[in-house]
């Protein structure tokens, strides 16, 4: 089976995480978080890095500190898919009014429209698969704030500046099928100092400097010494990682280019897809399930595009998002890891061409056509 995604994992990493094991210090305590967090910020181009135990809690922090810096904000722009944590984090600070924008048919991200915006807005940015919302555009536009759910968008970029950097404050995720991995795992960015130190109190269940004495509501959102290891070593090997991602991708897109058939995630103006993972739209596909069983059958494991936000019977968002219904039924995802040989790239795009005909053929017989 080739599956989806396997995480990398060099030996650096394995030996840090030995060390922070015989260290004694298998909790938030020990040196690696603080050396992840410096390198990460780095990395990501802003002053303030903070590590978070997975990518939902980060998002989490990012709403909070939306509700505690920008009291004003009474409704929320959202994409009108993506994955439901970014959605979740907004229920969770009972912001009852979401709006969703719904996706565009190129860039399979939100679509913002004048209209949705007044002075009582903020915008919740979802970076859908990797492809990159030009956050410096939007704050050019819109006199907004803007939070980031970058989880799927590490090493993107746009305008040059890494995805995550520049919105008021972002998340990152380290799960286990991520471009980098702790298994479990996410980051806070933010490059305001007091939002910072306030997002640091929250993570750390709110305690004041005095030990067990807490002034505001907190979590228990802390990364182990243990994942920060792991991540040490991921970081250590960022150039690496990204130019197997971009062999991989490029192989996807040499393979089945000018097919008119077929199309790929489209890049906003100025912005870098993180090549998280590699999604193609069948134009003729009426069913994800038809493609999955047809791959499934071929050794090779796939998920859907995310679904439409009222298939989620717990949320009331506001907005009908037809375009989003489309690109689930229409748009698969394929294996995206670096582990791809060329050959095994090679061998899935020839079952997507196969498939292309599958459906096409169907397309035909549907229509009667002749």
């Amino acid at each position: 089976m080739h599956n989806l995604y396997i995480p990398y994992l060099p030996e650096s990493s394995k030996e840090y995480a030995k060390d922070a094991i015989n260290s004694g210090w298998i909790s938030s305590l020990g040196k690696y978080p603080e050396l992840v967090s410096n390198l990460l910020a780095e990395k990501m181009g802003v002053k303030h890095a903070l590590l978070i135990n997975n990518g939902t809690a980060a998002t989490h922090l990012t709403t909070i500190c939306l509700k505690e810096f920008f009291p004003n904000v009474k409704n929320v722009i959202v994409p009108g898919a993506c994955y439901v944590a970014a959605y979740n984090s907004l229920v969770y600070e009972n912001y009852k009014e979401i709006r969703a924008s719904d996706l565009d048919l190129d860039t399979w991200n939100m679509s913002i429209k004048p209209d949705m915006i007044d002075d009582q807005s903020a915008i919740m940015a979802v970076h859908n698969l990797g492809g990159i919302i030009n956050i410096p555009k939007l704050l050019s536009k819109y006199n907004t704030p803007i939070i980031e759910d970058n989880c799927e968008g590490f090493f993107g970029s746009y305008e040059g500046k890494p995805s995550g950097s520049k919105s008021f404050c972002s998340s990152l995720s380290f799960f286990g099928n991520k471009n980098i991995t702790t298994g479990e795992g996410g980051a806070f960015i933010t490059d305001n100092e007091n939002v910072y130190e306030f997002a640091k109190k929250v993570h750390g269940q709110g305690q004041t400097q005095t030990r067990y004495i807490h002034d505001v509501l907190g979590y228990n959102y802390r990364m182990t010494n243990i994942q920060a290891a792991l991540l040490l070593g991921q970081l250590e090997e960022y150039d690496y990682i990204l130019q197997e991602k971009n062999r991989v991708y490029n192989r996807y897109k040499e393979n089945l280019k000018d097919n008119k058939f077929i199309s790929f995630q489209k890049n906003e103006a100025n912005t870098i897809h993180s090549m998280w993972m590699m999604g193609i739209r069948f134009h003729q596909l009426s069913s994800y399930e038809d493609s999955c069983n047809f791959f499934n059958l071929s050794g090779i494991e796939t998920r859907p595009m995310f679904y439409p936000h009222n298939i989620h019977k717990h949320l009331s968002i506001h907005g009908s998002c037809p375009n989003s219904e489309i690109l689930h039924n229409q748009v698969t995802l394929f294996p995206s890891h670096i582990f791809l040989s060329n050959n095994d790239i090679d061998y899935i795009c020839s079952r997507i061409i196969d498939f292309i005909g599958v459906i096409f053929q169907q397309w035909v017989d549907k229509n009667d056509f002749i």
